[in-house]
Formats: structure tokens, sequence, C-alpha cells
């Protein structure tokens, strides 16, 4: 359930993201951020049941997969306040899809290592 909860609320979250970054004007990218950070709030409560139950058998791979989260959680927050100004660069956004991916990798690695299917 909470799993559930949490891929649900990765996926709200790139939608968001994705139209609140590719919207025109501020007035809807505004509205695309707080429903960003609706996602927010239910990854990192999800978030932090799910590192309680990973963090004893896999505490790395857990405690990276967190670091990387807020990263992009706050790599989110620096690209919606650059579009706002109109100076979001091709930079930024290449390196907040990279964070992104390497949290999904992460979080992807812990859910198969902790399953059994790469022991």
């Amino acid at each position: 359930m909470i799993l559930s909860i949490h891929l649900g609320s990765w996926l709200w979250l790139f939608v968001m993201v994705a139209l609140g970054l590719t919207r025109h004007s501020v007035k809807a990218t505004n509205r695309y951020l707080i429903l960003s950070r609706l996602g927010y709030l239910l990854l990192i409560v999800s978030g932090v049941y799910l590192s309680t139950k990973t963090f004893s058998t896999a505490w790395l791979l857990t405690g990276l997969k967190g670091v990387l989260g807020i990263g992009s959680i706050g790599l989110i927050e620096v690209a919606f306040a650059r579009k706002q100004e109109s100076r979001l660069s091709p930079q930024l956004l290449a390196l907040l899809i990279a964070g992104l991916i390497l949290t999904v990798i992460c979080g992807v690695s812990l859910h198969y290592l902790l399953s059994g299917h790469l022991i």
C-alpha cells in the first residue's frame, strides 16, 4: 500500500514537473509548482516510512536514495524558480533529468535487492 502511494507520487511528480516546466505563462507554472509540492509531501512521508523498512538491510542504498530524492526535489524547486524568471537553462534541465533517473534507478535497485531478485 505505502509502496503504491510512493510510486504514484513519483508518477504524479513527473507529470506535474513536465507540465509545469513546459508552460509559457508564469501563472500556469505556479499552479503546477503547487501541485508538485503536494507530490513532495506524499513522497517524503511514504519515503521515510519505506526507508525504516529497508535501512537495516541496505543502509547504504537507502541513504543514497534518500539523498538523491531530496536533491531531486531541490533541483525541481530551482528549475521552477528559474522558469518563473525566464532563465531556465538546458544544463539545469539535464541535471534535473539525470538526478531523477538516478533516484529512480536507486529505488528500483533497492526494491529488487530486498525482494531477492538480485541476491
